[in-house]
């Protein structure tokens, strides 16, 4: 069978106000709308497609450019389409999935979760290890041989569920004219990115007495389920949209959350405002580059300094992987710093003594506890990076919005099914 032409008949029907009806296309699901593209012009294109292939088409463009998807849908679907229509499309597909701000937390729902929360299983094992006469050996041997738990294969008692919620920031690279003015990190204050904006979550299991379940390897077992969410908003809307992302994925029904971010004040923020009965924890790997290049700052001898400055660094990180901060910084301050880089070297200390409180990596580690938010990082990658950050890529932040929150959907799964079925999808552009 070859190619099928459908001249849909027009029916104007007086109880829709005279507007035009074409009952073919509705029962074919075929869509119908003008979308807006440019630099900001009012130019405009009228795109006819089933969802079914929009939703290819969007898959596609997800993955790759614009360019290189027209080629593959050619090849493998024989659509023969421009990478103008294309982008249109994807953009239309892209923009049902683009969630509004929610409204605050009920009054008085962040309290309950605190009194939920407070004083839980993990809390509990943690303030126990701390007032240990062994914390040391504690601390030790699992940093030496991961934490002590129980094998997962061999649990089946009750399991209480710890919630993970990661935020980050990166940069996507912005066209110019949305960028004049904002002030960045290139040599002349100019920016040539604008900051996107990504949240993780996902449950880990833990045994009824708050061990860590284990697989057969010794690393703490995780469910490999994540659950993504981005936007290019600002941290307050942010901060609302990662507890609504949070809430839809079972936060209030969990027994634990620990919150690990970076440094950035707008990720404590967020976290105090709405996660404040959270353990939590800045990114160990963060605070190793952070280590690393404070003892860039210091001065060694001449003769056999790389071998000082190798054993120094690595004293320096077996300290920070217990959590022993002050001991670290004061091993610090016995080393002259190079000339010129006090004022360096003063505000990277003051990094880690005013986060000393969130860098309890020896206790978390003994605890099962998860240090690192390598999750987010990667969701970072994932999410932004592997699309939007290729050679001569730039985009508008309402684009950007766009194909961050089409990513989100289709690593959540089910992509399909909410884009073909769910008929709640906002149906306010075109397809």
């Amino acid at each position: 069978m070859g190619e099928v032409e459908i001249r849909p008949v027009k029916f104007d029907c007086a109880r829709d106000n005279g507007q035009s009806s074409y009952p073919l296309l509705d029962f074919i699901d075929l869509i119908e709308r003008e979308a807006t593209i440019g630099d900001g012009s009012a130019e405009t294109q009228t795109i006819k497609c089933t969802r079914n292939a929009a939703a290819s088409i969007a898959l596609a463009c997800s993955e790759s450019s614009y360019e290189q998807a027209a080629l593959l849908l050619s090849r493998l679907a024989g659509l023969e389409l421009t990478a103008m229509t294309e982008h249109r499309v994807t953009d239309s597909v892209g923009s049902e999935f683009v969630k509004d701000a929610p409204a605050e937390p009920e009054p008085g729902r962040i309290e309950e979760m605190t009194e939920k929360i407070s004083g839980n299983i993990l809390e509990s094992r943690l303030e126990q290890i701390k007032g240990s006469n062994d914390i040391g050996k504690a601390i030790k041997k699992a940093l030496n041989d991961g934490p002590v738990g129980v094998l997962r294969k061999d649990y089946d008692g009750p399991t209480l569920k710890a919630m993970y919620i990661l935020p980050d920031g990166t940069g996507v690279p912005g066209r110019h004219y949305e960028l004049a003015g904002v002030k960045g990190k290139q040599p002349d204050g100019s920016a040539k990115t604008f900051e996107a904006k990504i949240g993780v979550v996902f449950i880990v299991e833990y045994t009824a007495d708050g061990k860590p379940l284990l697989t057969e390897e010794g690393d703490i077992y995780r469910d490999k389920k994540v659950f993504y969410m981005g936007t290019v908003r600002k941290a307050d809307e942010f901060g609302l949209m990662l507890y609504q992302h949070a809430v839809e994925h079972g936060l209030e029904d969990v027994d634990a959350v620990i919150f690990l971010g970076d440094g950035a004040k707008w990720i404590w923020g967020i976290q105090q405002r709405y996660f404040p009965y959270a353990l939590t924890g800045i990114d160990l790997y963060h605070s190793l580059e952070r280590m690393s290049a404070m003892v860039d700052l210091l001065q060694f001898k001449l003769w056999d300094g790389l071998k000082q400055k190798k054993a120094f660094k690595d004293r320096c990180e077996m300290l920070l992987r217990s959590g022993k901060i002050k001991d670290m910084l004061s091993l610090i301050e016995k080393k002259t710093c190079k000339k010129g880089k006090e004022n360096d070297l003063n505000s990277a200390m003051s990094y880690f003594s005013s986060n000393t409180e969130r860098m309890n990596y020896g206790l978390f580690t003994a605890c099962g506890i998860f240090v690192g938010s390598g999750v987010v990082e990667a969701g970072c990658k994932v999410i932004v990076g592997n699309r939007m950050k290729k050679a001569g890529m730039h985009w508008t932040k309402g684009y950007a919005e766009k194909m961050i929150s089409l990513r989100c959907a289709i690593r959540n799964g089910g992509f399909l099914d909410s884009y073909l079925n769910d008929h709640t999808l906002s149906d306010k552009s075109a397809a």
